[in-house]
C-alpha cells in the first residue's frame, strides 16, 4: 500500500487522484480533503513561520485558483458586467462557497468612519460625558470621533488628573539623585529649545 506517507493532491498529483478513481486502492472515494496545512506551531501568530505537521495518510488538496483560469469570480466583475447576475454564469461558485465557508477567517466588525463635523452643543455634550467619567469607548460610539479628536476637543476629568498628579509625586520621591538631575537637565534643555538657544 502507498497509504503510509502523506501526499498533497494539486495540480502535479492528479495522477494519484486517477489511481483513487479507478479502484486500484479499493474504494472509488475521494479521499478527505485537506482545507489547510496543519502547522507545528500557532496558525495565527506563527502564520509566517510554517513548519508542516501533517498526519500520516492520502489528503486531496485541490488549488486555491478557480477551475477554469478563464473564469472570473463574480466579486471580481464590474457592476454593468451582465455576468455578474447571471445564473449560468459559473453556477458552481456558491457550492464552493458554501463547502469552504466553515473554513474561511471570521468577520469582524466593520470600522465606522470617523466624524468631525460636531457642532459646539457636541463637543459641550462629549465634555459633560467625559466630566462624569463616560468611558472612551461610549464616547466613540455616540460620536464616531477617534481617541486624538477627544483629547484636543475636550479637557481632562478633574477627578482624574487629581489621582494622576498624587501618583507621579509619589513617584518623584521614589527618584534618586542621577535621575532628578537628568530630569532638571530635561527640562533646562526643553526651555533652551524653546527660546531657539
Amino acid at each position: 500500500m502507498f497509504i503510509s506517507r502523506t501526499y498533497r493532491i494539486g495540480h502535479v498529483g492528479k495522477c494519484v487522484q486517477r489511481c483513487l478513481m479507478s479502484g486500484k486502492a479499493g474504494s472509488s472515494k475521494l479521499p478527505p480533503k485537506l482545507p489547510n496545512v496543519p502547522n507545528k506551531y500557532n496558525s495565527k501568530s506563527s502564520a509566517f513561520n510554517l513548519k508542516p505537521n501533517m498526519p500520516d495518510g492520502l489528503y486531496y488538496q485541490p488549488a486555491p485558483s478557480p477551475m477554469n483560469p478563464e473564469i472570473t469570480p463574480k466579486a471580481f466583475l464590474p457592476p454593468e458586467d451582465p455576468r455578474k447576475n447571471s445564473s449560468l454564469y459559473y453556477p458552481e461558485e456558491q457550492t464552493l462557497i458554501k463547502d469552504n465557508i466553515k473554513y474561511m477567517p471570521p468577520i469582524f466588525e466593520k470600522k465606522q468612519a470617523k466624524k468631525y463635523e460636531l457642532t459646539e452643543a457636541d463637543v459641550l455634550e462629549l465634555q459633560k460625558m467625559r466630566d462624569n467619567g463616560a468611558t472612551r469607548k461610549q464616547m466613540k460610539e455616540k460620536f464616531h470621533v477617534s481617541d486624538f479628536f477627544i483629547n484636543i476637543a475636550t479637557e481632562r476629568n478633574p477627578k482624574t488628573a487629581k489621582k494622576e498628579a498624587k501618583t507621579l509625586k509619589k513617584v518623584v520621591k521614589r527618584w534618586s539623585k542621577d535621575t532628578k538631575e537628568a530630569r532638571i537637565l530635561k527640562e533646562k534643555q526643553k526651555l533652551m529649545w524653546q527660546r531657539g538657544l
